[in-house]
């Protein structure tokens, strides 16, 4: 089976940034670029995912699944006002869910009318939510989503306070609220667990992960081009690293191969 990176992200450095964008790239990171790396790592399918400077202009990686069609698919960030047509549209270009960034803004209502219609609709489609934010949100918005028939992806091992790592009693709340048919956790992102803990994060909330029965709902992404971490981190970095976390030959596979799949059909 083909081996699958769950998270990379394509962009242009001369984008139009919204005004809300915490952070601006000073460079090109091409979809070109990116194949370059799978290529090189072994690696035959991949998922985009729209950064968060570039908010709902999903373009260019729109761009970038015509252009590898087999290889690629999308998770877009769109407004809950996006109708059923568009969305319908979206999933034609190879578009299979949608990203929640709430690093920086407040947790958004989802049990406004906008948002439950919204939701709806993306389960009508069988697309999933992809959500980074942490743990205090996760815990908010875990609930909410439950009724809904959608595969719900926490991104980065659920991002929870580096300092206090897996004691987060945030974190441990979030935890208790996994249920491994439902839920899928990124076990990706480790250099954003806390620049010299981050591995030890990583392990120990793997640990935990594992001992709440989600062996068969972890995935891995490489996250490249690792953005605001680019001097310290690479692919192959990224991916070695991940291999150690797991500390696992057989997990790990399972990981990259059937896990992603079947998350991510193609």
């Amino acid at each position: 089976m083909d081996y699958m990176d769950a998270h990379a992200h394509v962009f242009l450095h001369h984008d139009t940034f919204p005004t809300t964008a915490r952070y601006r790239p000073t460079y090109t990171a091409s979809v070109e670029s990116y194949i370059e790396q799978l290529d090189r790592h072994g690696f035959h399918k991949a998922v985009l995912v729209q950064p968060s400077f570039l908010g709902t202009d999903n373009s260019y990686m729109l761009t970038a699944l015509s252009k590898y069609p087999e290889r690629l698919r999308g998770i877009a960030v769109l407004s809950n006002t996006t109708d059923a047509s568009t969305l319908r549209s979206l999933d034609k270009q190879g578009i299979v869910g949608i990203r929640i960034n709430l690093f920086g803004i407040t947790c958004p209502d989802l049990t406004s009318p906008h948002w439950k219609a919204f939701l709806s609709q993306l389960a009508d489609i069988n697309w999933q939510v992809e959500i980074q934010a942490p743990p205090v949100y996760l815990i908010q918005l875990l609930p909410i989503l439950k009724p809904y028939r959608l595969n719900i992806v926490i991104d980065h091992f659920g991002r929870f306070n580096p300092i206090k790592g897996v004691q987060d009693q945030e974190f441990l709340q979030l935890l208790d609220m996994l249920e491994p048919e439902k839920h899928w956790v990124k076990v990706s992102g480790y250099y954003r667990l806390g620049n010299e803990i981050g591995i030890q994060n990583a392990k120990d909330a793997l640990k935990l992960l594992m001992q709440r029965n989600m062996r068969n709902h972890l995935i891995w992404g490489s996250d490249w081009p690792h953005t605001q971490n680019e001097s310290q981190i690479n692919f192959t970095k990224a991916l070695t690293t991940f291999k150690k976390i797991i500390n696992c030959d057989e997990l790990a596979a399972q990981i990259l191969t059937t896990n992603n799949t079947n998350l991510f059909t193609f």
